[in-house]
């Protein structure tokens, strides 16, 4: 899943684009749909992500099917709590 910030407050008319995966594939095949220059995929971090503004930034947030959180902070929130559901061990079925 996609999930992006509306804007970050630190860098206006920027928003940060992660998969909740941390999937590269999806994370670049979704900076190709919106235009984005390749300069925009950041993989070196803990947090595999997209930089996008201007024109990119704009057909991102009008997608259907990204979450759009208003902070980042918000986002992350989301981001680890999904990971860590998906990381807990499933309950014993007998």
């Amino acid at each position: 899943m996609i999930v992006m910030d509306r804007e970050n407050l630190m860098a206006r008319g920027w928003s940060h684009v992660l998969s909740t995966t941390n999937d590269l594939a999806e994370l670049d095949e979704f900076r190709r749909l919106v235009g984005a220059p390749r300069q925009a995929l950041h993989v070196g971090r803990r947090w595999p992500h997209l930089d996008l503004k201007l024109e990119p930034r704009d057909r991102a947030l009008a997608l259907p099917g990204v979450r759009v959180f208003e902070r980042t902070a918000e986002m992350l929130r989301f981001v680890k709590a999904l990971r860590v559901r998906s990381a807990a061990p499933s309950p014993d079925p007998r």
